[in-house]
């Protein structure tokens, strides 16, 4: 017999990360799954876990609207683990969730789903979601990586005037945290994938500044004069053997000078003084020049993922309930 119950974070932190790992490349940790779930002012987030006879978690539903999100629009995720697929579980579920989104006013339900898997495309589908944005996953072997093929474009940046610092360097004061914010949010709005929506500052502390991956270090930023100007933000995963490329972006004013492509370059040259094996990376599937530039650098293509949405203004007839499975993950 399932039953349900609500998540409770600091005793299903490691089943969250178990579940949730069923979905993703890379698996994720008990400490970001801490992360991930920790409260954030104003924000609403429910959490259900489903648990089989034995009292043990095969999966969740999840709710989550942060205060920067367009009016009426949640984030929605349903997982089941592998074994307790096709039986309805994944339906029922969603059903549950549905119906909580709609008692706190949602209108638009959004998710991230995998392009590779079938099933859970599917059962979106059916559901009424639609693909919005897609993004492109790629990774670079840093192994076969020749950092001296850039020689050119890094003296040719440097002769610009342009300098490369990590955030460790400038200082973690509020005011460099403030301005690392600005860039962040004045080079991603523009975004393809972006949807013209960026977090507040207190949203992106949370999720950036007090994230168990954060490191000053690898916060690497490029200035001209004393402005600010680009950043690559990587986070590494020693344990794993990878990095994770989170971000990159060039405030519109100093793009088409090989900016970005120095700012990766200067990540990369870190990731490998580190260890790493490779590095992972997602970008919009129509952000033609970071994908051009991702290429330039070796970056090779591979399965990605959908950002998928939905319209709930009419009422909701559970139908084709025979796919339960997961319809996106974070």
């Amino acid at each position: 017999m399932i039953t349900f119950r609500p998540m409770n974070l600091e005793t299903d932190a490691a089943d969250m990360a178990r579940i949730y790992s069923h979905t993703s490349v890379e698996p994720i940790t008990e400490r970001t799954a801490r992360d991930w779930w920790a409260p954030r002012k104003d924000e609403f987030r429910l959490t259900t876990l489903a648990l089989d006879e034995n009292n043990k978690a095969i999966g969740y539903w999840d709710l989550e609207r942060e205060t920067w999100m367009k009016p009426g629009r949640f984030f929605i995720k349903v997982i089941v683990t592998p074994e307790f697929r096709n039986r309805k579980l994944g339906a029922q579920m969603y059903a549950e969730a549905l119906r909580a989104a709609r008692t706190q006013g949602a209108t638009e339900l959004e998710s991230r789903i995998r392009e590779d898997d079938v099933i859970s495309n599917q059962f979106a589908e059916k559901r009424g979601f639609k693909t919005e944005f897609h993004f492109f996953e790629s990774t670079l072997d840093l192994t076969r990586f020749d950092e001296k093929k850039f020689d050119d474009l890094l003296a040719r940046v440097h002769a610009e005037g342009f300098r490369f610092f990590s955030l460790a360097e400038a200082g973690v004061t509020d005011e460099n945290k403030h301005k690392l914010y600005e860039v962040n949010r004045d080079s991603d709005l523009d975004n393809p994938g972006g949807g013209g929506n960026f977090p507040d500052f207190y949203a992106f502390s949370k999720n950036v500044f007090d994230a168990s991956w954060f490191r000053a270090d690898t916060q690497i930023l490029a200035s001209l004069a004393d402005r600010w100007v680009g950043l690559s933000a990587i986070g590494l995963y020693p344990e794993e053997g990878y990095a994770y490329n989170a971000f990159t972006g060039v405030l519109r004013d100093y793009r088409s000078r090989g900016l970005a492509q120095a700012l990766k370059l200067q990540t990369i040259l870190l990731v490998k003084k580190e260890g790493a094996r490779y590095i992972r990376t997602n970008n919009d599937s129509h952000n033609a020049p970071m994908l051009a530039i991702n290429r330039k650098l070796g970056y090779q293509p591979k399965p990605g993922m959908y950002q998928i949405h939905c319209i709930i203004n009419s009422p909701y007839t559970l139908k084709h309930d025979s796919l339960p499975n997961d319809i996106g993950t974070m």
